[in-house]
């Protein structure tokens, strides 16, 4: 008697597999995506298709570097390859998104490695979802979503462990336990993250001062920026909106990294 796995095979081997493409197309607020070990887009879903502002089959062999403004380039380069040569999975990355109407929304992205029927890694794929829109449907934000929401639109203010976990009605340890289970990473290092992609908007999409940037962006002040900025980025908030300013403004997906 075949083993649910060896059904599963045979199903596939017999059909191709196209049925899971045709699903995929129909899921419209989940972005999905698959590149080749040379970073192509070699499969990318409708939804995926229409967030990046394109149609049908334009992006299929592309790379980033055809397509997004350098600033985001690094960023897509960098953790496309840490899953490639390194099998890593990236799990519940935070995103801040421009949509075409000007408005913001939050998303997170998962990234796994994509292997051939020799075990051999041979491209990444990727899962993007909106959390704005979700976050009151999901099972995995539901209980935290206060939480993250208090996050997400008022990171600029003072947020202590204590007054997120109160909103969710548990112990800061509980809430601790509960939030890294669900997102991989501390609620510290969660808002450390926001923060950090809303200083990099603003770092190449306005001429605000640096030091009126870190004040909106949460950060004691200039000080305070510069040094998580220069250790997460690896350069300057002035080095990197010297670097990526110019290419923010050009079409593609606006994700902040």
């Amino acid at each position: 008697m075949k083993t649910g796995a060896q059904l599963r095979a045979d199903f596939l081997a017999a059909t191709g597999g196209s049925f899971v493409f045709d699903a995929l197309d129909e899921l419209e607020d989940i972005y999905f995506f698959v590149k080749d070990a040379e970073r192509r887009f070699v499969y990318y879903n409708r939804s995926f298709g229409t967030l990046m502002w394109h149609e049908h089959d334009e992006l299929l062999g592309l790379r980033d570097e055809e397509i997004s403004p350098e600033y985001l380039v690094e960023k897509y380069r960098r953790d496309d390859e840490e899953v490639i040569n390194n099998g890593t999975r990236i799990v519940n990355m935070t995103e801040l998104v421009h949509n075409l109407d000007g408005s913001y929304d939050w998303f997170i992205t998962n990234k796994f490695p994509v292997y051939d029927t020799a075990g051999e890694i041979v491209g990444v794929a990727g899962v993007t979802r909106n959390i704005t829109k979700r976050m009151s449907s999901t099972k995995q934000f539901v209980a935290l979503a206060p939480a993250v929401e208090l996050m997400l639109k008022e990171f600029s203010r003072p947020l202590r462990v204590e007054d997120l976990a109160q909103t969710v009605a548990l112990s800061p340890s509980q809430f601790n336990r509960q939030f890294k289970k669900r997102f991989g990473v501390t609620p510290h290092n969660y808002l450390r993250q926001v923060r950090m992609m809303a200083a990099s908007n603003l770092l190449t999409t306005t001429e605000l001062p640096i030091s009126d940037i870190a004040t909106q962006c949460g950060f004691s002040d200039q000080s305070h920026l510069t040094h998580d900025f220069s250790a997460k980025r690896g350069m300057s908030p002035r080095q990197y909106r010297e670097r990526f300013s110019g290419s923010a403004q050009q079409p593609g997906l606006k994700l902040v990294v």
